[in-house]
């Protein structure tokens, strides 16, 4: 790589504030100068983007575990009796909502951490970071995984609706022949 196309590469994500300093990020590595050794605010900063980056990537690497999972458990669910269909994926929803619930609070807290600096240097160099790791190409990966359990949470609800329907009508039935049977032995 030549001398150009490398200052050509680093400058989009290089920064400083003062005079004295200097961030350079590339994606395995960053520089931090600073004039002062106490001086740890962008330190900390690279270590908070590169925390949640792992944090996405454990998430989807949970989620590529669990998907074939949850196609077992509902094909486990589908198969138990019929009679019980009404609650056969009570366990199975629940687990969706609470798995939805935690890596959409995670995405979240993901997308509004660069609310928590009121210093527009540190959050300048938290963003280039998190573009640096390609933060947005997981967060679209969980997102269509998230897609995924939220449809198959939709359709698993739907079809347990149709089941208690379904055995709502035939206790209706049911209560409405006994009655005609009770009626019809009363007049005799």
């Amino acid at each position: 790589m030549s001398r150009r196309s490398s200052r050509h590469e680093l400058m989009p994500h290089r920064f400083s504030y003062h005079d004295d300093d200097l961030t350079v990020l590339t994606w395995e590595n960053a520089l931090v100068v600073e004039p002062s050794e106490d001086d740890l605010d962008v330190e900390f900063v690279l270590e908070f983007a590169n925390a949640q980056l792992l944090e996405l990537r454990i998430y989807d690497l949970q989620l590529d575990a669990d998907l074939p999972k949850l196609y077992d458990r509902v094909e486990a669910a589908r198969a138990r009796q019929r009679w019980r269909s009404s609650g056969r994926f009570r366990a199975v929803l629940s687990d969706l909502q609470t798995r939805v619930a935690d890596i959409t609070e995670t995405v979240e807290r993901v997308e509004n951490a660069i609310k928590l600096t009121n210093d527009v240097y540190l959050a300048r160099i938290y963003v280039a970071a998190l573009q640096l790791f390609r933060e947005q190409a997981w967060r679209r990966g969980i997102e269509r995984k998230l897609g995924i359990l939220r449809d198959t949470y939709a359709m698993l609800n739907s079809e347990a609706q149709v089941a208690r329907a379904e055995l709502l009508e035939i206790a209706i039935v049911v209560l409405i022949v006994a009655e005609l049977v009770l009626g019809l032995l009363r007049g005799r």
